[in-house]
C-alpha cells in the first residue's frame, strides 16, 4: 500500500513534473508554481530529508521559468532541468546549494537522465540534446529532421541512453505524427528500431537494466500503449485490467501510473499498478486520495522503494511503497 508522508504547503498553483531517486532514502520532485496566474512562474524543487519533504532554496532568476525534469546520481550531485526566457534552464545541487548553469541553447528542454557524476544528457523538442562529460556541455545531433523532438530519456551505462519523441509528416490537413527512438553508444546517437508503432509519439522510457527497457506510446486520448524491450524483442504489455476507464500516463520498471474515469463520472480519480509476472495489481491507495479525483500523477521507483505524486483539490500529496 501507498502510505502519504509529510508534504509543505504549496500554492494551488502547484504543477508538478518529475521525481527522481538516489538510493531508497534520497528523493526529488520537481515542478513550478505560479501556473496559469498573472505572476511569474518559477521552479520549484522538493527534496526528502529522511522524515518530511522539504522545498529547496533554488538560485534567482530573472525571468519566468518552468521545470520538467529532474535525474539524481548521488545526494550531492542532481540535476533539474526547464526553460527560462526561450533558453534551456539547468539547475545543478552539488550537496550544499544549487546553482545555475550555463548550456548551449536547445529547443524546449524536456528531459535529463543523469548517468554519472561527468555524464549527464538533456534532450528536448528540436532535434538536438545536451551532453555534460565533466568539464564542458556540448551540443549534439540527437535527430536526423527538424521535424523531430525529443521528450523523455532513460540511461542504464554511459553507453546505453534512451531517447524518445515524435516527428511530423505530410502537410496540411494530412499532417501526422510519428513516434521516433534513438540511442547514444557512448559516442553519437543513432536512430534505432522501436516497436511497431504506426503513429503518435513515445512519451515515456524507463530502463533498469540494458535488457530491462520500458516504453509508453501515445496515439490517442485513450492514454500510454506499453512495451517493453529484453535485449532482443519488443513485445506490447497488455494493459491493466481496471475496474473504471483507465487512462495510463507514465510507465516506470514494472509500474504504470495514471487516472481512472468511474462509470457515469468525469472524476478523473489516481491509479497505480505494478507488474509482477505477467500480471498488473492495482496498488492501493489511502481511502481519501484513492476517492479523489487528481491530476499530476507521477512515480519514480528504486525496485526497492517506489515514490508516487498527485495533486487533488487540496494540494500536493507524496507517497511511499516499500517492500515487505
Amino acid at each position: 500500500m501507498f502510505r502519504p508522508v509529510p508534504v509543505p504547503a504549496l500554492p494551488p498553483s502547484t504543477a508538478l513534473a518529475d521525481l527522481a531517486t538516489a538510493g531508497d532514502h534520497h528523493a526529488w520532485l520537481a515542478g513550478t508554481t505560479g501556473v496559469f496566474t498573472s505572476r511569474p512562474s518559477a521552479p520549484l524543487v522538493l527534496s526528502w530529508t529522511g522524515e518530511t519533504w522539504r522545498e529547496e532554496r533554488l538560485p534567482d532568476l530573472p525571468a519566468a521559468a518552468s521545470l520538467s525534469g529532474v535525474a539524481a546520481t548521488a545526494p550531492d550531485d542532481v540535476w533539474a532541468v526547464g526553460n527560462s526566457a526561450g533558453r534551456p534552464l539547468v539547475l545543478h545541487f552539488d550537496g550544499t546549494a544549487w546553482h545555475t548553469v550555463d548550456t548551449p541553447p536547445i529547443r524546449w528542454a524536456k528531459a535529463v537522465a543523469a548517468v554519472t557524476t561527468n555524464d549527464v544528457h538533456v534532450v528536448g523538442t528540436g532535434r538536438d540534446a545536451l551532453h555534460f562529460d565533466g568539464t564542458a556541455w556540448h551540443l549534439r545531433t540527437a535527430l536526423s529532421s527538424a521535424r523531430e523532438g525529443l521528450q523523455t530519456i532513460t540511461a542504464t551505462a554511459p553507453d546505453d541512453v534512451w531517447a524518445g519523441g515524435g516527428g511530423l509528416a505530410g502537410a496540411g490537413a494530412a499532417t501526422y505524427e510519428y513516434p521516433v527512438l534513438t540511442r547514444w553508444d557512448g559516442d553519437t546517437w543513432t536512430d534505432v528500431t522501436g516497436p511497431r508503432l504506426e503513429r503518435g509519439h513515445i512519451a515515456r522510457l524507463a530502463a533498469a537494466a540494458p535488457h530491462d527497457l520500458w516504453l509508453g506510446h501515445v496515439r490517442d486520448t485513450e492514454g500510454l500503449r506499453v512495451h517493453h524491450w529484453d535485449g532482443d524483442t519488443w513485445t506490447a504489455v497488455p494493459p491493466p485490467d481496471d475496474t473504471g476507464r483507465l487512462s495510463l500516463h507514465g510507465v516506470a520498471a514494472g509500474w504504470t501510473w495514471g487516472v481512472r474515469a468511474t462509470r457515469n463520472s468525469f472524476e478523473a480519480r489516481p491509479a497505480f499498478h505494478r507488474r509482477t509476472g505477467d500480471t498488473w495489481t492495482a496498488v492501493q491507495l489511502p481511502d481519501d486520495l484513492a476517492r479523489t479525483s487528481a491530476s499530476h500523477v507521477g512515480l519514480a521507483t528504486t525496485g526497492s522503494t517506489t515514490w508516487a505524486y498527485l495533486k487533488t483539490a487540496a494540494g500536493v500529496h507524496v507517497l511511499r511503497h516499500t517492500e515487505a
